[in-house]
């Protein structure tokens, strides 16, 4: 999304039942709770596409960054 403007400027698949999102405080990745997959997908802010993604104990639901 872009604030600015408030148009989509990409449309990033990630895992089955995505629900928590969070930035990292350099605003250079984003992760995302994918509770149907038990995974987190990690995201590259500059390029819009999904760099990793990490199993996670049961259905995760939420996520902070620290």
């Amino acid at each position: 999304m872009d604030l600015t403007t408030r148009k989509v400027v990409a449309t990033i698949e990630v895992g089955k039942g995505a629900h928590g999102v969070v930035t990292s405080p350099d605003n250079k990745f984003v992760y995302v709770t994918n509770m149907y997959d038990n995974t987190v997908s990690i995201v590259d802010n500059n390029t819009n596409k999904v760099v990793a993604t990490v199993l996670v104990d049961k259905t995760p639901n939420g996520i902070s960054f620290r």
